[in-house]
């Protein structure tokens, strides 16, 4: 039976961002007294809609995405005359209406932050490390030993070791270990072959304690004794302080927000020594790999489903308001682009070089979105 509640999750969280995002530019909108022809959630055709005011409101059909048509923002129904024009405004009061989306899902992710956190004894979730980043505005705590990747057919995978748990003991014919780096996993399984041992795990998600036994086995191309696993460290982020915890929320994001960066510019390092892109595209995700990810926290989320979707959901929040941030023709900030040549020089762009751009833009975001969801259904099909 298919399993319909990571859909139905999956589209609450983004229609609720998308939501929060449109309400920002609607409600700065309507502050300065812009027109607001139609608020929409879904994409169309329209499914209902009524009108309040000057203003018709809207679900349509495919729930995803949603917009508000502010008057006059791409020059239709443009008058000079017209004071409640979104273009005859002043360029401080666009810029207020073009930002206050992005403002809004930083306010979202900010207080889903400070809420998960603060449930959490002001610790954040762990978050797997690439390298030793170092966080600028939180104490870390190191879990070392997190199953990355298991192998299919391999010794861990037939006794049922799940990504994300934590290698916290080895035993075997008395002698116990708690390894503390892949190192010390290595020496103990050093003339393990055939032998079985025990190895205790906690996952680093839900909590959840195991203990398996498993028989090594020996791998000729690594020359090892090894389990069929990949290894690798996360941390947790601590805000102990009292200033720490009063401003948890926006830390948080920028430390989260810095080792994203951070992480990005890696894999773009990587794909450039190795002249592949596909390093840098294992990192972007679409609407299918957010589905993706939902529908795993689903499945091994644990008793702490929600506060991992929350975190998810805060994540998400902030990386729309970035996404929308950057100056690219069609989002929020390259609208901005051209209402600071507008502060600065005294005068509109030609509405032609304008409309082209953001034409333009809207159609490699398209194909971005294509390409990246294609990549995202090829993942989920062969993995």
């Amino acid at each position: 039976m298919i399993n319909f509640l990571p859909i139905i999750i999956f589209i609450l969280i983004l229609s609720f961002l998308v939501f929060i995002h449109e309400l920002g530019h609607f409600t700065a909108a309507k502050k300065f007294k812009i027109g607001v022809p139609e608020f929409g959630m879904g994409i169309p055709p329209r499914l209902w809609g009524k009108k309040f005011g000057e203003t018709l409101y809207s679900i349509n059909w495919l729930p995803f995405g949603g917009f508000v048509r502010i008057k006059g923002e791409d020059y239709e129904d443009y008058d000079p005359k017209d004071p409640t024009n979104f273009i005859n405004k002043k360029p401080w009061q666009k810029s207020v209406v073009l930002l206050a989306g992005i403002f809004m899902n930083l306010m979202v992710a900010f207080v889903i932050f400070y809420f998960t956190l603060g449930v959490n004894g002001f610790k954040s979730s762990p978050i797997l490390m690439l390298d030793d980043y170092k966080f600028q505005f939180a104490e870390t705590i190191n879990l070392p030993n997190v199953i990355t990747f298991v192998k299919d057919d391999s010794p861990a995978s037939k006794a049922d070791i799940q990504f994300a748990d934590r290698i916290v003991k080895l035993e075997c014919n008395g002698q116990v270990v708690e390894p503390k780096n892949i190192d010390d996993i290595h020496e103990f399984l050093k003339n393990k072959e055939g032998k079985q041992i025990t190895v205790y795990t906690e996952n680093i998600n839900t909590g959840e304690k195991h203990v398996h036994k498993i028989t090594p086995e020996y791998n000729e191309e690594l020359d090892l004794i090894v389990l069929g696993i990949g290894v690798g460290n996360a941390v947790q982020l601590a805000y102990s302080t009292p200033v720490q915890k009063l401003l948890a929320g926006p830390l948080h994001s920028v430390n989260v927000l810095g080792y994203s960066f951070h992480a990005m510019g890696q894999l773009v390092k990587e794909s450039i020594q190795e002249k592949d892109v596909s390093a840098v595209a294992s990192g972007v995700s679409g609407p299918i790999g957010i589905f993706g990810a939902v529908k795993t926290i689903m499945e091994t989320g644990g008793n702490k489903v929600w506060l991992v979707l929350l975190d998810l959901t805060a994540l998400l929040s902030l990386s729309l308001a970035i996404m929308n941030l950057l100056p690219i023709p069609a989002l929020d900030g390259g609208r901005e682009v051209f209402v600071i040549y507008e502060w600065i020089t005294g005068k509109r762009a030609p509405e032609k070089l304008e409309s082209i751009m953001h034409q333009v833009g809207f159609v490699l975001l398209i194909g971005l979105l294509i390409l990246i969801t294609f990549k995202d259904v090829i993942f989920m099909w062969f993995r």
